[in-house]
């Protein structure tokens, strides 16, 4: 194994086990899928700026929305039969909507795209399911060949870099329909190439080096927005390889054009965009120069964020399913430091580092993700919120390299890099089961971990919104579902607020449509808590799956318990049933769910 090959062998692995998640990953289950595919289709039709199709009279296909993930109330689990309906979806030209897109990135991420929207879409007419495909595989592609690139030139540090890019979190992203896969594989390259040219003792930079730097520094100038920090890692390339008047104006130049390219589009789409942030109560400017006039203020925000979510934004960093709905396992977040640990102990290469590169290299990576937090504090983050809001985990996982170099050693007891590359194989494959289990299977997202299964899911969940049912000596809630799981085996609803009495009782009651009662409960006043869930046991567990079965809680004319309130939504937030309260139908629900005892042996139930 002389001539080991990393970038071979990293990109095969991401590429298959990519593969793989891109087909068991529902449409629309990545972040933000449905914004960047109404981006692509209107670029497809000729419309680079966003919205400018929309202003234009334009519409979008309803059938993306149709199977979206992200458009079911109560996340369902996506089964044989689901997918069968999903595939016979076709773009309907009679069935178009209005819906704007929040994907103000540069157009060149979107360009391959929005060729494969206009042929496999608007012209060959394939099913919607096929083209969500066909974009996250291209998004793959892209990754895999900037991994590859940024393997193939780094001098040392393949392995490191390797175990980072077969993160969970960047395995997500980059099967996934986003600006993220050309965005994380980009900025991989962009600092083993900076590392390449800081490591190299020649003098001086060849044609194709020159050429390289200026087409790199251009491209950071067309990803996200705060990517164009990366810029400062410039400063790393030693004199000696800029050592003609040619070269150093060459990146210069290159340097203006990149801030030119992304400031100006933030000026262009900044017209689309302000309006909506003006809504919500975020004000850019007033942000931007609190930031000098008041700097405690934005500190003060920082701590506040940084106290309350570092653990969130380390598993973030490390893997999640889009939006977050599903965790990884425990052990995926324990290990994954434990690869990168044996990723340094496995190099074998000279270190050429000096200890000022090393500094620079984690000071430019610090500085990156302080601007995360500038950006958003400026940006998204509302005059009257506490905090910085809008910021995610995955935002530092592409920087996450310039934090690990510092740190590159050649070891004296070298590792066999077949064990960090294993490591991080194993814990690729463990969150593609994982979330094979949370999309796809009855509780899967609970085999994994020690979670209670519960149903429904709610999307919308912010207990601050909830109104309060009284539950007088004459109340009667009757709430009706559709039971998902096998075993049921408890009811929960949620306790708005309850001031604790003695000897007081409600009685819960499930039944069928039919009438029959199943389970007949008492609830006892001294078991209820303040606030949160009252769980009430249905004991023994039972066999009703895609049964339908309505629960009432009632006094049975016992009295009740006073200043008892439960909660209800306001909204409508379970899609498969209605609360009816003293015999009154309301299009709000109950906040309730039913808990399983569904484990693996139920998958082929």
């Amino acid at each position: 194994m002389k001539k080991q090959k990393p970038e071979l062998l990293i990109t095969l692995i991401l590429f298959v086990i990519g593969i793989v998640l891109l087909l068991i990953t529902p449409a629309g289950a990545n972040f933000d899928e449905e914004t960047y595919v109404a981006r692509i289709w209107e670029m497809g039709l000729g419309y680079l700026l966003p919205n400018e199709h929309l202003q234009d009279g334009g519409s979008f296909p309803n059938a993306f929305l149709k199977i979206s993930y992200r458009r079911q109330l109560n996340l369902p689990v996506i089964n044989m039969d689901i997918l069968r309906e999903q595939i016979k979806e076709k773009i309907d030209w009679q069935d178009f909507a209005k819906h704007e897109t929040r994907a103000g990135y540069f157009p060149t991420l979107f360009i391959f795209q929005a060729a494969i929207m206009r042929v496999f879409g608007a012209h060959f007419h394939l099913p919607v399911l096929i083209i969500y495909y066909l974009l996250r595989f291209s998004y793959l592609l892209i990754y895999c060949v900037l991994i590859y690139l940024a393997l193939k030139v780094l001098p040392f540090g393949k392995w490191l870099f390797g175990v980072l890019a077969l993160a969970p979190m960047c395995l997500v992203q980059a099967t996934s329909i986003s600006a993220d896969p050309p965005a994380f594989g980009m900025a991989f390259l962009f600092t083993a190439w900076i590392l390449k040219l800081a490591a190299d003792p020649q003098p001086g930079m060849t044609k194709k080096e020159l050429l390289v730097t200026s087409l790199l520094i251009l491209a950071i100038g067309t990803l996200k927005t705060n990517m164009i920090f990366l810029l400062a890692l410039l400063l790393l390339i030693p004199l000696r390889k800029l050592d003609s008047v040619k070269s150093r104006l060459v990146v210069l130049f290159s340097v203006l054009a990149s801030l030119a390219l992304a400031f100006g589009w933030i000026m262009i789409t900044a017209q689309v965009f302000n309006t909506e942030r003006a809504d919500l109560g975020i004000n850019p400017g007033a942000r931007l120069l609190s930031i000098f006039t008041d700097p405690l203020e934005f500190l003060k925000n920082l701590a506040v964020t940084l106290s309350g979510r570092m653990a969130i934004f380390y598993k973030q960093a490390v893997g999640v399913s889009g939006y977050g709905y599903w965790l990884m396992p425990r052990l995926v977040y324990w290990l994954f430091p434990v690869a990168v640990l044996l990723a340094l102990f496995s190099e074998d290469k000279k270190i050429t580092l000096s200890t000022g590169q090393r500094i620079l290299f984690a000071l430019v990576g610090l500085l990156n993700i302080g601007a995360i937090f500038v950006i958003f504090y400026v940006v998204e983050t509302p005059l009257d919120y506490n905090g910085i809001w809008g910021i995610q985990g995955r935002y530092f996982t592409p920087f996450l390299p310039l934090l690990l170099i510092p740190f590159l050693f050649k070891s004296p007891l070298r590792l066999p890099p077949a064990l960090p590359v294993a490591l991080s194989t194993l814990l690729a494959v463990l969150s593609v089961g994982a979330l094979f289990l949370a999309y796809h299977a009855i509780c899967g997202a609970t085999w994994f971990n020690q979670n209670t299964c519960s149903y429904p899911y709610y999307k919308n969940w912010d207990p601050s919104t909830f109104k309060a049912i009284k539950m007088d000596d004459k109340t009667v809630i009757k709430q009706d579902l559709v039971v998902e799981c096998n075993d049921l085996s408890q009811i929960q609803v949620w306790v708005k607020s309850f001031q604790p009495v003695e000897g007081g009782q409600e009685f819960l009651i499930l039944e069928t449509p039919e009438g029959e009662i199943l389970r007949d409960v008492a609830i006892n006043s001294e078991d209820i808590p303040t606030s949160g869930w009252l769980v009430v046991d249905l004991s023994p567990v039972m066999y009703q799956r895609n049964q339908e079965l309505f629960f009432s809680i009632q006094s049975k004319g016992q009295g009740g318990i006073p200043q008892l309130e439960l909660a209800k939504f306001p909204t409508n937030e379970y899609s498969r049933g209605t609360i009816v309260i003293n015999d009154r139908s309301y299009s709000q629900d109950l906040v309730f769910q039913y808990n399983c005892q569904d484990g693996i042996s139920n998958l082929w139930r």
